[in-house]
Formats: C-alpha cells, structure tokens, sequence
C-alpha cells in the first residue's frame, strides 16, 4: 500500500510535521502559563507555604508533560520519515 500510495504518505508527514512544530512552538506558552498560575495562586494568598511548594512542584511537571509530547511527536515524524525514505 506504501508503494501504491507514496504521494499519501508524503502529505502525511507534511501535515503531522506542521503538528509536531505547533507543538513545540507552544513550549514557551505553557511553561509560561504555570508560571502565571502559580504567581496567581501566590498573589491570592490561596494556599498555606506547604501547598504552595505542592504547587509549584504540579505546575513545573505538567508543563514538563508538554515538552514530552513534543519529544514523542518529533520521534514520530522521525519514524515516518524513514519509512518513506526506505520505501523508495
């Protein structure tokens, strides 16, 4: 099917690479928007010293999940990628 199709999988690549640099063009958002939950929480008075460590620790990993996916997207369009240059 690969064989049939060449021209389909390489507008798949093109579309999942367009995808893959959305997501790591948006790093700088995310980590950014913790950073504003976590001065918001901290300007509120909302949580106690512990929970605010608590916090701080939450926020830093979840924008950590997003540098992940980007990770995992560029393994992926890596992997397509070579499938279509190993079927030529």
């Amino acid at each position: 099917m690969l064989r049939t199709f060449p021209q389909l999988l390489l507008v798949g690549i093109v579309i999942f690479a367009a995808t893959t640099l959305f997501s790591i063009i948006t790093l700088p958002v995310e980590y950014d928007a913790s950073n504003r939950a976590l001065a918001w929480l901290e300007n509120k008075n909302m949580l106690t010293q512990e929970e605010q460590a608590g916090a701080k620790d939450a926020l830093k990993w979840a924008a950590r999940t997003y540098v992940v996916a980007a990770l995992g997207s560029i393994a992926t369009l890596m992997y397509y990628i070579s499938i279509f240059n190993n079927r030529r």
